[in-house]
Parts: C-alpha cells; structure tokens; sequence
C-alpha cells in the first residue's frame, strides 16, 4: 500500500523512539534542565536572596554560617548556598557568577530526575522507568521554580534521594541506609 513520505517518517520515528525511550527521556530532561537556567539576573524574592547568600560567601569565605546583609540567615540549609558558590566560581569565566551559582539548581534537577527514575525502577521494573521522570519533567509548577535559584531544587533531589533509598531498603538495607 501506497503511504505518503511524511506519513513513514513519523512511523520511523515512532518506532525509533519505542526502541530506546531512556535515551529520549535523557534528551528532554537535559534539555528541560538547560533551557532557561541562565540568561536572566536574579529578580525573583527567593532567588535574589539566596544569590546574596552566595555572594556574601564568596566575598567574605565564611562557609560554616551563611550570611545576608552581614547578619546570619539560617532559613533554609547551607547546601545549596555551598554548591551554588562553588559552580558560580567554577563558571566564572564563562557565565556571569549569578548564572554560573544557578547551574546549581540545574545539578539538583538533574538528580532529582534521575532518582526518580531510579525509584521507579526499582518499584515497577526497567521496561517502564522513564515514565516518572517524564511525568516530574511534566508538573506545571516545577517549570519556574526548577530553574531558580532555592533551596527547594536541592529539597526536591533530597527528597527523590529518601524515596529511592526507602525503595530499596528492602533489599539492600545498607545501601538504603547510607
């Protein structure tokens, strides 16, 4: 039978993509992560102070209590204000330091991505892993706040990181346990 040529693309296509959908869910998510992670300053309230936080850091190279406007800001926990210092600093040359701290939001989605995809692994086997990434990647709200600078990205990847450990703590209660 006679089928236009746009017609057997996308059936190539469909079946390409139904051989190896981990390597398109790699696709998207990476490029969800990158796609408005820099490029913009920091002007939203939570981002603006964490970006302070890191920058007093840099400035004065206090890293056990973070400091705002010089007085202690211990709201949310020093981690992401630790790991945002040393990627502003690591892309410093290429990025400006704000885009450069923010890569860290970017590192915690992609962790929280990727354990979620672990966890689902583990629960529900291999062959249907890559749904529960690609239904985080699909949350409406995650699409602003997953490329802020917050400590909710770090959260979020901690959390995922707690399910994962909790799924195989039947089976590998060490591993789980660490």
């Amino acid at each position: 039978m006679l089928r236009p040529a746009q017609l057997l693309r996308s059936e190539l296509l469909a079946r390409r993509i139904g051989e190896n959908p981990v390597a398109l869910t790699v696709l998207l998510c990476t490029a969800w992560i990158l796609l408005g992670l820099t490029g913009h300053d920091p002007w939203k309230p939570d981002e603006a102070h964490t970006f302070g936080v890191v920058y007093q850091l840099l400035k004065n190279g206090d890293w056990v209590v973070p400091m705002l406007a010089g007085e202690p800001y211990l709201d949310k926990p020093p981690l992401i204000y630790m790991t945002a210092a040393l990627t502003g600093t690591l892309f410093s040359p290429v990025l400006p330091l704000h885009d450069g701290a923010r890569l860290a939001a970017g590192l915690y989605m992609a962790l929280a991505f990727l354990f979620i995809a672990l966890t689902a692994k583990e629960l529900y086997g291999s062959a249907k892993s890559w749904v529960a990434a690609l239904m985080l990647l699909g949350c409406a709200g995650l699409l602003l706040r997953g490329h802020q600078l917050i400590a909710d990205t770090a959260l979020l990847a901690g959390l995922a990181m707690g399910l994962y450990a909790l799924a195989i703590s039947a089976r590998r209660p060490l591993i789980g346990g660490l």
